[in-house]
């Protein structure tokens, strides 16, 4: 299982899928339902390389990426995406949501046929904003 890493400069393949366990992408669709906030965001984070994501952290108004990751390093986890939800926009997210951390996984919530949530996983390549495929485990 390919996970992305705040650390790693490897290309992204968008056409590799990556596993995400069903009760961890259940939870985050839950949060984005529940959210009362215009805008959600929060990083997604593991316990290293080859691991799942299992945890996530809302990212409060004035922390960063590098904030967030020197607490999750405190509890042994990394940041393996992070995490926006914008129910006015559509998908896929906008340049500036890459702006800060570009070589980490976008994940959304969007809304599929049907008016079903589902998650969406999203690079940045070469300038251009790309999707990952991304597959949920039983």
């Amino acid at each position: 299982m390919r996970q992305p890493n705040l650390n790693d400069n490897k290309m992204p393949t968008p056409t590799i899928p990556i596993l995400i366990p069903r009760r961890f992408a259940i939870r985050l669709l839950h949060e984005a339902q529940i959210a009362t906030a215009p805008f959600l965001s929060a990083v997604v984070a593991d316990e290293g390389e080859g691991s799942a994501p299992n945890g996530w952290m809302p990212i409060n108004e004035g922390a960063s990426v590098a904030d967030m990751q020197t607490m999750l390093r405190q509890h042994g986890k990394r940041v393996w995406a992070l995490y926006r939800h914008r129910p006015e926009l559509p998908n896929p997210p906008l340049a500036e949501d890459f702006a800060d951390h570009p070589e980490l996984l976008r994940l959304t919530a969007s809304l599929a046929i049907k008016g079903v949530l589902q998650l969406r996983g999203w690079w940045v390549i070469a300038g251009a904003i790309v999707e990952q495929e991304l597959d949920v485990e039983a």
